[in-house]
């Protein structure tokens, strides 16, 4: 029984990782609001600081 349990929480918890892997659950919107140049994430529509000065 506790066997059992145990393999339940590594299948769900490997299909969570499943989905959070998929970019139709918001991943590409987080992957293009990043700076091309440096990498950080951009909040908003400013420019990235890397880019003002």
């Amino acid at each position: 029984m506790l066997l059992k349990i145990i393999v339940l929480f590594f299948v769900f918890i490997a299909v969570l990782g499943f989905f959070g892997k998929m970019h139709w659950l918001g991943g590409k919107r987080l992957t293009q609001s990043r700076c091309k140049s440096c990498g950080r994430y951009r909040i908003g529509t400013s420019p990235c600081p890397c880019k003002k000065g």
